[in-house]
């Protein structure tokens, strides 16, 4: 079975991020309050090693919110650092071993204070929608009674960074987190693929300026590259058989699928058209007139074909780099 592929990761400096990370099988990753406060002293260590500056955390019983500002393109760095360092502390006191954290931790990347602002107040609101409490105020294990109140502030934790966006005032922070309503906000319709919180517009740029053509493996990658424009698998294939030598009625022969027959130039057409575009598996197989499942086997065939031909492989990875 292939591994599933890593969430993709964009790192930026002088970025905001919505990072979080759950419990493995959603189990508990806090047992008690020792093991709430050594977590929120390691966050400390985070904003002091890695220059990742958290705005807000929220720790519940089975995952953590945090809101971070990062100085250098370094979150993983910081975040992987955090996970094994909690985990390890965490294994030994309770004498047990393995996973804490399912799979590694998702981070999405915020495009501009606007944004910020509203993700600052559907964070903080994790206690209430959860049951947790019935007022914030009496929820210790958050960046909220900080921020509202000025009380309970850790020693690392610097308030003015997220009150900025509050006119510096706990009161108006206070007042917008408990007016907030998330029917009426609807922060999710502006999460695109999982990786970015922002507008349409917005993520075109980031996709131009990133050049995630490098990353195309990735799913969330693929979405991204939909969502800014693209070719059509049309238009793609049409471009790659050109490219390969293959003729308009060649590659509607092609395009064909037969049972049990050996095509080697169709699995070389395929694994061309998908490594080099951003489309969907699904939308390939529907081109060739096969399932997802065959495109990926057509292309590991290709694959095993290019390795024994290296000319003719070096002539593909010029097609699927352009």
């Amino acid at each position: 079975m292939a591994a599933m592929a890593r969430p993709l990761r964009l790192e930026c400096a002088k970025a905001f991020y919505h990072v979080f990370s759950r419990g493995n099988e959603r189990r508990a990753v806090f047992y008690d309050d020792r093991d709430r406060e050594h977590f929120l002293a390691l966050l400390g260590v985070v904003r002091q090693r890695f220059e990742a500056e958290p705005l807000a955390y929220v720790l519940m019983p089975n995952h953590y919110h945090l809101v971070l500002r990062t100085l250098r393109p370094n979150l993983s760095r910081a975040m992987q650092w955090l996970g094994v360092a909690y985990t390890n502390w965490f294994n030994a006191r309770h004498e047990r071993s393995g996973h804490l954290f399912q799979g590694r931790f998702r981070a999405v990347l915020v495009e501009d204070e606007a944004y910020l602002r509203r993700l600052l107040l559907y964070v903080h609101r994790n206690p209430l929608r959860s049951g947790l409490v019935e007022r914030l105020a009496d929820y210790p294990w958050s960046s909220y009674r900080c921020l509202a109140y000025g009380r309970g502030r850790e020693e690392w934790f610097r308030p003015a960074s997220a009150l900025t966006l509050f006119g510096g005032r706990p009161r108006e922070f206070r007042r917008a987190v408990q007016d907030y309503s998330e029917e009426a906000d609807k922060l999710s319709e502006n999460l695109w693929h999982g990786l970015w919180l922002g507008s349409e517009e917005g993520l075109k740029a980031l996709v131009e300026r990133l050049r995630l053509r490098r990353h195309a493996e990735k799913p969330q990658t693929r979405a991204a590259l939909r969502a800014a424009g693209g070719a059509s698998v049309t238009t793609l294939a049409a471009h790659c058989a050109a490219a390969l030598g293959i003729s308009p009625a060649e590659l509607e022969e092609l395009r064909r699928p037969r049972r049990h027959a050996r095509r080697p130039l169709r699995d070389l057409l395929i694994h061309t058209v998908w490594r080099g575009s951003d489309q969907r598996l699904s939308d390939v197989g529907a081109y060739f007139g096969v399932g997802y499942a065959c495109v990926s086997i057509a292309s590991r065939r290709a694959e095993a074909h290019l390795r024994a031909d290296r000319r003719l492989a070096d002539r593909v990875k010029g097609i699927i780099q352009n």
